[in-house]
């Protein structure tokens, strides 16, 4: 019946808990990760008939690393956090599947017309808000995309859409329900509230020491101090060589390099061109390219003949416009400009803006070509990329001197592997402390989770020897051992004890607090004054008529707390008394409850409130549908 019902009705939200699922995966994860390969034999579950391999895992975790660069390794040092990272993403991967596949089978699908137009409106498309065939290319060079699986990809996402607005139209809200949440929302309250801070009785308590000891040996769980480490170290780091290594760097080394590597610094010449494509598919594909040529050289508008006819649509949005490219032919020291050979050498040989080539041949079909403009080449100053170069070479130094006292350190472990010191004399480095700390207060270089994870490991606080090596990141190692540890023990109670005070005050004062306003109540109910009892605390009462739940003339906390009360029977006050957030007391006496009347609610609140309610129904809906697909989608691990 619900799916009866999505198809009819176009239907409602399964996109505040689905979307937030595909939108994650979609964009987050690399925009188009999870579809973008077919299935391979290293399956690690299958949706529907779809294969989740381990290779679309890793090329999520790949394109994470692509994207965050060092900053990857350093949130993913361990192997515990790795371990945790692809689960994460088999479960992500997993769950799109089933999203992809609920919709699929509810019947959801886009025609050619509106994959165009979400292609010209998505925003991962636009450059500066319009739409950029250029970053439609880029994006698919990027992922492997062909266009076919680009358009599909579209197809789907258009489908969600459909899903979502579904789901949202067929959601509704009736009047008895807008009149319900008008009454919630619109409610005023007439009402005293006496606030019993914890404060008052907080005031001169004592104890005695027999008290403290008991407490202290009650809940000596409380009192725990974990265990302690101090390490000695030794770090040896490329990032940190570099600095030393920038200053050792010459003039002349500067300039050798540069005069080595001149062809680095040249930007070629570079060319933009447009083309026609007819593809192959098309009937007499030649004969059409030669009347297009033919058209074009009788003075016909190229770029509106490539809108209409080109094979190459993302381009042909442009009038056949291609990005910008080097200027210089495929070879074994340049990559050229990246098209067909054909292609190329046609392209090359346009030598002014507006030339237009022949019909061209390639295995994609055929083309024709129009010289849009060249850039010269030129080659960037020494004085531009010095700083470039310095840091270059510095990079060298301090790997090459890295990758040495790796390999001198690895070599000498065995021999002076029970000497700190002397381990590090070998490789000239220096043994440092970290100072004592414990898993949740190490900072500097015990704070990273590659080290913390080992520190507090059998293999290092039961040995006196040094550590095997620790990865910190890339060319970032460290060893290690234990100069002092301490293992986790009760704190003294001399240590502990004002804190102890502290607690056992607490407890006192929130005990008299409640049983002070405990005993107002009693003398409410029973119809005797209280002005007495609040005097001596120095207490007063706090009135409202028609306190509202959004109402700034009281503390939020005792609003919450009014507002937690039902409405009184009749017309006799209610009381009570209520626990504050803060650990204060209030008694509340409720006189009355006064609702609005809904005839007289205006257009814009019955709107506001209309779309409250069926935002509460599409979540409900929302839920339901997730495990609907759940339950029709097969799912084998």
């Amino acid at each position: 019946m619900m799916l009866e019902r999505i198809q009819q009705s176009m239907q409602s939200p399964i996109m505040k808990a689905v979307m937030f699922v595909i939108i994650v995966f979609f964009i987050g994860a690399g925009y188009f990760g999870a579809n973008m390969f077919g299935g391979d034999p290293n399956r690690i579950a299958e949706v529907d008939g779809v294969s989740i391999s381990s290779q679309k895992v890793q090329r999520e975790i790949d394109l994470m690393r692509q994207r965050d660069g060092e900053n990857f390794e350093k949130r993913y040092p361990t192997e515990a956090s790795r371990a945790q990272l692809r689960s994460t993403i088999e479960q992500r991967l997993i769950d799109n599947e089933v999203v992809t596949a609920g919709i699929a089978r509810a019947g959801f699908t886009a025609s050619d017309e509106q994959v165009k137009h979400w292609l010209r409106t998505n925003e991962n498309f636009q450059v500066s808000g319009e739409y950029s065939p250029e970053r439609v290319r880029s994006i698919m060079q990027q992922n492997g995309l062909t266009e076919n699986r680009l358009r599909e990809i579209g197809r789907e996402e258009i489908a969600r859409e459909q899903l979502q607005n579904g789901l949202q139209s067929s959601s509704f809200a009736l009047d008895n329900e807008i009149e319900t949440l008008y009454r919630l929302q619109e409610q005023t309250r007439d009402v005293r509230v006496l606030r019993v801070p914890l404060a008052k009785f907080s005031e001169d308590v004592t104890f005695e020491d027999e008290k403290v000891e008991e407490y202290y040996q009650q809940n000596q769980s409380r009192f725990m101090q974990p265990e302690q480490v101090n390490l000695s170290y030794v770090r040896l780091s490329a990032d940190l060589l570099l600095e030393e290594k920038k200053a050792e760097v010459t003039d002349e080394e500067v300039e050798a390099y540069y005069e080595q590597q001149k062809s680095n610094y040249l930007d070629p010449a570079e060319i933009q061109v447009a083309h026609i494509l007819i593809d192959n598919s098309v009937d007499n594909a030649e004969e059409k390219a030669k009347e297009l040529l033919e058209q074009i050289q009788s003075g016909a508008d190229f770029a509106q003949l490539a809108e209409e006819h080109s094979s190459d649509t993302f381009s042909a949005e442009d009038g056949g416009k291609l990005d910008w490219v080097d200027a210089q032919e495929q070879s074994e020291v340049s990559a050229g400009t990246g098209w067909a050979p054909e292609f190329e050498k046609a392209a090359l040989a346009l030598e002014n803006k507006g030339d237009i080539s022949g019909v061209v041949e390639t295995s994609f079909g055929y083309h024709i070509l129009k010289l849009i403009d060249r850039r010269e080449g030129k080659t960037t100053p020494l004085s531009e990329v010095r700083e470039e170069i310095v840091a270059k070479l510095a990079a060298e130094k301090a790997d090459e001197e890295f990758y040495s006292k790796e390999t001198k350190l690895n070599d000498v472990l065995f021999e002076y592997g029970n000497d700190i010191e002397l381990f590090a004399e070998q490789a000239g480095l220096e043994v440092k402390e970290t100072g004592v700390f414990t898993r949740s207060t190490a900072t500097g270089v015990a704070a990273n989770p590659a080290l913390l994870e080992k520190a507090f490991s059998a293999k290092v606080i039961d040995s006196s020897e040094v550590s095997d090596k620790i990865e910190l990141g890339s060319k970032d190692i460290v060893y290690v051992t234990a100069k002092d540890y301490k293992a986790e023990a009760v704190k003294p109670l001399e240590e502990v004890k004002p804190q102890i005070i502290t607690a056992l005050t607490k407890e006192k004062a929130a005990k008299d607090a409640e049983e002070f306003a405990n005993n107002v109540l009693s003398s409410l109910k029973d119809g005797e004054s209280v002005e007495e009892l609040l005097a001596q605390e120095e207490l007063s009462w706090l009135e409202n008529s028609e306190l509202k739940r959004r109402d700034s003339a009281m503390d939020f906390a005792l609003v919450s707390a009014v507002y937690e009360l039902p409405a009184p029977e009749g017309e006799e006050s209610s009381y009570s008394v209520k626990p504050l957030f803060n650990g204060d007391y209030a008694v509340i006496e409720l006189k009355g409850v006064n609702y609005p009347d809904f005839s007289e609610i205006d257009e814009a609140t019955k709107t506001q409130l209309k779309q409250t309610a069926r935002s509460l129904a599409t979540q409900a809906d929302s839920a339901n549908l997730v495990e609907y697909f759940k339950a029709i989608v097969e799912v084998s691990r």
